[in-house]
């Protein structure tokens, strides 16, 4: 639940992030929370150390000894700690324990501004010297060279291979020189002001105006309230030049600094380097006193109630504000237990009402954590249908409520702590195989909000204590904690239309008041289903064919059915399994008549629960179990996504058997889809985003009627029984399909079980593929300008499309023209013009129904920059054209792909995608080992070639969105 709970505080305090990425498909990722938020909680992994839970449960939990931690002699911490995933890699990290917290009056941005500063230029690294030596190295500027100010801290992010002793002896200086060695050169600083204005720009919007009106009530009375991490362009725009130095000088200090470094090497070596390059810095004489702000108490409930034009959703929050508990000990690990476990309870029910018969929202979720580092909050969101936001509000009162009065039943609880133990199992199976960079995160949190971290063994042992002597009085008691009658903030945003009402803050209190005193609340009610998930096991078909694909280490089985299936061994997760699946026809078959019913044929059923089972009833019977199948319908093909456990790998193609054989009609589901997606439509035009990006879908496929954003009269379109009558059509021959299985796979054991279940899926033989539907772009060059928003903000999209010969030596060399391309964007339009906060270039390759490519230009920037921007955006193209790129450019794309390349062939994932693409796009397997000469023989005639020959500068479409008028 933390995934989620993270995103709505991002959400909540960084307004302009997309408030789409809280909508969860089905409204059930629980055991994919589930996971996760076990990891935040106890990621430590590593060696066994010896385990002991004291008498005296708040003594403090030990540090895993396996972290070497010491601080210098003038006040800087370090964390060191050796880690062999990924082989040859180094994640490197300085926290500085200060944010926009800290700013003086005349200093709003100016944080923020220093973190940016920090890659312009240091005393040793001129410049954007230090930015090109990383990327030299084969680096990602913004994957693994990064950092971020919040209101608390700021944190610098640094990855860096380990195959020259020289590159992690240059990282440790690098991070030495952004702790006490930043320029702040005038120039540079003037560069950053337009970067950073830009930056602010981004982020103007429906969010960014609304949270100006109800941040005064979420931090009523505090210094959070003023100090949002971008700050504001009167003051970073004009800044004089102390004022950055200021700051820097001010908080840039060592009892405020921590090193942090994880990764492959020897740990006694780091702290070394750690030594030579941070003790020479000197102690702060007479430092300023780093306070920590609180977020003050207030007995009144505080009700904010806004509205914006360009706002699409009915959006309410209920804030529980409470001081943070102190982290560290045996008694609060074990209380934190106890919060996840009446957390996930909470959001089953809430999940389960989601199912019912018209629910008043459209999602919903609570969740527990920090906003900031002086409060946290327990919470209740959902995001209502129009003109039901105080429904919707009363629900989530009222299931807060229930379980106030009565609690949790015992079957919950049971079935929430196997998920939970479950979870930690897989982590536990998988200790050996955790990112450094997930390591140098929990450091991070240890160093700043004090999380344990004592090695995942011993938090299995003290799972295995816990989790049983947790009853249903403790998870009960938490209530009192958590949902209290001070400090409530309620928080209502609304689409500024004249159909919808908005509620006044007395309806609000009414209903908060009505909750308390409704004496018709009873008891929840679980209901407990013990039935198999298949009754009677399908005949098993066997494989009658076996072949080795030595270029993938994979082994290829065919079944008696005509089901192909591809399995790949591997080593790199002990308790992780992925599954993809597909056949050629997908929607395409279909007549236009039906493509809506096509379109969300697979989620309605995948909504809809499977054989006897309703969906609430299949996740009780899934629970204790990490497994997810999910079926889709695409234009061209149809298939599944799936993953499990070894453990779980027979429910995992259960799961599949049972989609294909007796895939659930359930009205309520329909209903409920249908209902929530008219009600996401008939908002979606406010949003200037939305406007934006289903104009660039109509025009780049020439309004194709297949391609048309869907609306409100396409849905009426949508035909249940169709629905059903399609799925059943796509899934009813199995003898075309190709099932791709990577990860832990006993080969001898999963063979029966993929011989009965997928042998035993029904086939007909019969031979089909998709459907071309001629979609043609535009000819010629095409230019678009949408007017919708009113904030002085532009976005552009360029795309160049055409025709190519989709083979690995074309398809990979377009893709480094594509990042030589991307380098000379950054440098001009970003950091010599700074025209715009990030400008991003990226190419689209399909091989159906035609071998064809998109190379896509996109940033945003101010509307009178436009002109000037695109033209220089063009210039860079004819210059790639004709000059060719720069050795040092040249050299850093090719060494990029080969370590990017490196990391990949690790995971699990990077070989599901490339065995599905080998067999979906029909390549040969052996292109594959052609890799590295290809990227090797990359050469400037190459680069030049291939922008001339891709990059038609006389057949483009160009979108503009600007505000309106």
């Amino acid at each position: 639940m933390q995934v989620i709970l993270r995103l709505i505080i991002n959400l909540t305090l960084h307004p302009f992030k997309m408030l789409m990425l809280l909508i969860m498909k089905n409204f059930l990722l629980k055991k994919i929370m589930m996971l996760v938020s076990i990891f935040l909680l106890l990621t430590s992994i590593g060696l066994s150390q010896e385990f002991k839970v004291p008498s005296d449960l708040k003594s403090e939990i030990p540090l895993d000894s396996r972290v070497k931690t010491g601080t210098l002699p003038n006040g800087i911490k370090y964390y060191v700690r050796e880690n062999s995933y990924p082989k040859n890699r180094a994640e490197l990290r300085i926290i500085v324990n200060a944010g926009s917290i800290l700013e003086d009056d005349d200093q709003l941005g100016i944080a923020h501004f220093c973190e940016h500063m920090a890659f312009n230029g240091t005393k040793n690294f001129q410049k954007h010297e230090l930015i090109n030596f990383l990327e030299s190295i084969g680096m990602k500027f913004g994957a693994e060279l990064n950092a971020y100010t919040s209101f608390d801290e700021t944190v610098y992010m640094l990855t860096i291979p380990l195959d020259k002793p020289q590159y992690l002896d240059t990282g440790i200086q690098i991070l030495s020189e952004w702790a006490h060695n930043v320029s702040f050169e005038k120039e540079e600083i003037d560069k950053e002001r337009g970067v950073i204005k830009e930056e602010w720009r981004l982020g103007q919007g429906a969010q960014e105006r609304m949270s100006r009106q109800y941040f005064p009530k979420l931090f009523l009375n505090s210094h959070y309230a003023d100090r949002m991490v971008i700050g504001k362009p009167e003051v970073f725009e004009k800044a004089p030049y102390d004022v950055f130095t200021r700051f820097y000088n001010d908080w840039y200090r060592p009892d405020l600094i921590a090193v942090a470094a994880v990764g492959d090497f020897k740990a006694d070596d780091v702290i070394a380097l750690i030594n030579k390059y941070f003790s020479p810095i000197p102690k702060k004489e007479n430092p300023r006193e780093r306070k920590n702000y609180e977020v003050p108490d207030h007995d009144k409930t505080l009700v904010s109630i806004t509205a914006d034009k360009e706002f699409p959703y009915n959006l309410v929050q209920v804030f529980i504000k409470h001081d943070p508990v102190k982290q560290g000990s045996y008694e609060v690990y074990k209380e934190n237990l106890i919060r996840q476990l009446y957390i996930g309870m909470l959001n089953e029910r809430i999940s389960e009402i989601a199912q019912s018969e018209n629910p008043p929202f459209m999602f919903a979720t609570t969740g527990e954590g920090s906003i900031v580092r002086a409060k946290s909050a327990y919470m209740l969101i959902g995001m209502a249908k129009n003109n039901q936001a105080l429904a919707t509000l009363k629900l989530l009162l009222t299931e807060n409520e229930r379980v106030k009065r009565f609690g949790f039943t015992r079957t919950e609880l049971e079935r929430q702590k196997l998920d939970m133990m479950k979870g930690m199992e897989k982590l536990y199976n998988e200790r050996n195989q955790v990112k450094s960079a997930n390591f140098a995160s929990e450091i991070q949190r240890h160093h700043l909000e004090g999380e344990p971290m004592p090695g995942i063994e011993f938090e299995y042992e003290l799972y295995k204590k816990f989790l049983p002597e947790i009853t249903l009085e403790d998870v009960n008691a938490l209530s009192a904690k958590l949902s209290t009658d001070k400090n409530m903030v309620i928080v209502m945003m609304f689409p500024e239309k004249k159909e919808i009402k908005l509620p006044k803050e007395k309806d609000v209190l009414k209903i908060l008041n009505e909750v308390k005193n409704d004496q018709s609340i009873v008891a929840y009610v679980d209901k407990v289903i013990d039935k198999p998930l298949i009754e009677k096991a399908p005949a098993p078909k066997k494989v009658i064919a076996e072949k080795e694909i030595a270029e993938m280490g994979a082994v290829e089985w065919t079944l008696e059915n005509g089901a192909k299936v591809i399995i790949k061994k591997t080593d790199f997760k002990n308790d992780e399994i992925l599954m993809r699946a597909f056949s050629f026809g997908g929607r395409s078959v279909y007549p236009e008549q039906d493509d809506i019913s096509a379109e969300y044929s697979a989620d309605v059923i995948d909504m809809s629960g499977l054989g006897e089972f309703e969906n609430v009833e299949l996740q009780k019977l899934l629970a204790g179990k990490v497994v997810s199948v999910t079926p889709y319908i695409s234009l061209n093909d149809e298939g599944f996504q799936g993953n499990s456990t070894p453990a779980d790998f027979e429910t995992l193609l259960q799961l599949t058997y049972l989609y294909f054989t007796q895939p659930r009609k359930d009205v309520k589901a329909y209903n409920n889809f249908i209902t929530n997606e008219t009600e996401s439509l008939k908002n979606k035009g406010a949003s200037p985003s939305d406007v934006f990006n289903d104009s660039i879908q109509a025009i780049t496929n020439n309004y194709h009627k297949r391609f048309m954003p869907v609306t409100l009269d396409d849905l009426k379109k949508a035909s249940h029984d169709r629905m059903m009558e399609i799925f059943r059509d796509r899934f009813s021959d199995a003898s075309d399909f190709v099932f791709i299985f990577v990860g832990n796979i006993d080969l001898e054991k999963a063979k029966p079980l993929i011989e009965q279940y997928i042998g035993g899926l029904p086939s007909t033989n019969r031979k089909e593929s998709f459907v071309d539907l001629n979609v043609k772009e535009p000819a010629g060059i095409v230019k678009r300008t949408i007017y919708k928003g009113k904030e002085p903000k532009a976005t552009v999209y360029i795309t160049f499309p055409g025709v190519f010969s989709y083979d690995m030596e074309t398809r990979l060399k377009l893709d480094l023209m594509k990042d030589i391309l991307n380098i000379r964007l950054r440098e001009n339009i970003r950091e010599d013009q700074s025209g715009t906060y990030g400008i991003s270039a990226w190419v689209t390759q399909k091989k159906y129904p035609k071998e064809s490519y998109s190379l896509n230009i996109y940033f945003g920037c101010a509307p009178e920059n436009v002109d000037k921007l695109v033209a220089a955006v063009f210039d860079e193209i004819n210059k790639l054209k004709t000059e060719g790129p720069s050795e040092i450019n040249l050299n850093k794309v090719k060494e990029t792909a080969l370590r990017t390349r490196e990391v990949n062939v690790r995971e699990n994932r990077y070989w599901l995608n490339t065995i599905n693409s080998y067999y979906y796009n029909k390549q040969n397997f052996s292109d594959y080992p052609k890799y590295e000469d290809i990227v090797k023989s990359f050469n400037q005639k190459d680069a030049m070639e291939y922008a001339k020959k891709y990059i038609n500068t006389n057949h483009y479409i160009q979108i503009v969105l600007m505000p309106e008028k």
